[in-house]
């Protein structure tokens, strides 16, 4: 039986050290697969340093780690801006994160929907079609560079729920791009994780794991919030789920986090692989 394998986002380190001291600590706790947040002080994919991404894909091939992606942080772009300037800085930064996975030999370029503005009425109608074409811009330098889009609900984004995923690719003619769903941005806009999973199950690529109380968007170590994580380990484990999990966890204590995290899904009967 193919186990899914467990894997650790650096997001959690971002403010308390580089992505390359991220990277050995993570490969020091067993961990094989990783998803690299580009965000400075951690990672700065705007500024070019040729000799420190020659130096991190060493780091990454030395440990025999699997980098699944680069996210670039909701909060610097939006792809779901009415500003045409903003949009287009947007696009430019996920060309150069892009490039960035591409020289670092990531699996995949994470992209979001952008963060509308909640209170705006019809926010989401009168924004998609720029981000159509922003999106679509994205894929095309994706396609160039052989670093294929995954994409991810976010509860700010237009795109925040599984059925407005599923939809959107659909109908952009993107009908095998791999997604990302992210357990907790889901409870934030209250869908049930489990109903979201059995929706996208044919385009999960990664499913993202943390923790959130009920009405909150957090990324909580799991356990502490009011997400059903048996009921998530249960759907996994009983549709046969193979593809890749990341621990996404924001605390003050990222690594030990982590792996209470990964006992955790032990307890819940979930077996997984180390191994990336």
């Amino acid at each position: 039986m193919t186990l899914p394998v467990l894997g650790a986002h650096t997001f959690g380190f971002t403010w308390d050290c580089i992505a390359e001291e991220a990277i050995e600590r993570l490969a020091a706790a067993g961990y094989r697969a990783i998803q690299l947040m580009a965000t400075p002080p951690h990672f700065d994919p705007w500024r070019e340093d040729a000799a420190r991404m020659r130096r991190i894909r060493a780091l990454i091939e030395r440990h025999d780690l699997s980098l699944l992606a680069l996210d670039l942080a909701s909060s610097d772009i939006n792809l779901a801006s009415p500003s045409r300037d903003v949009v287009d800085f947007a696009v430019s930064s996920y060309a150069a994160a892009i490039d960035r996975a591409a020289e670092l030999g990531a699996r995949w370029i994470c992209v979001g929907s952008g963060r509308r503005h909640a209170l705006l009425a019809r926010a989401n109608d009168r924004l998609m079609p720029s981000f159509r074409d922003a999106f679509a811009r994205i894929h095309d330098k994706a396609e160039r560079a052989g670093v294929p889009i995954i994409l991810e609900n976010h509860p700010q984004g237009l795109l925040a729920s599984a059925a407005d995923i599923s939809a959107f690719l659909d109908a952009g003619g993107y009908a095998s791009m791999p997604v990302i769903y992210d357990v907790a941005n889901a409870f934030a806009i209250g869908e049930d994780p489990v109903d979201g999973l059995e929706v996208l199950w044919p385009r999960l690529g990664i499913v993202h794991l943390s923790d959130a109380p009920k009405g909150h968007w957090r990324h909580d170590p799991l356990g502490s919030g009011a997400i059903d994580f048996a009921a998530i380990a249960g759907l996994l484990t009983r549709r046969g789920y193979a593809g890749q999990i990341v621990l996404e966890i924001l605390s003050d204590r990222p690594l030990h986090d982590l792996d209470e995290g990964a006992a955790a899904l032990k307890r819940h009967g979930l077996a997984f692989s180390l191994a990336g």
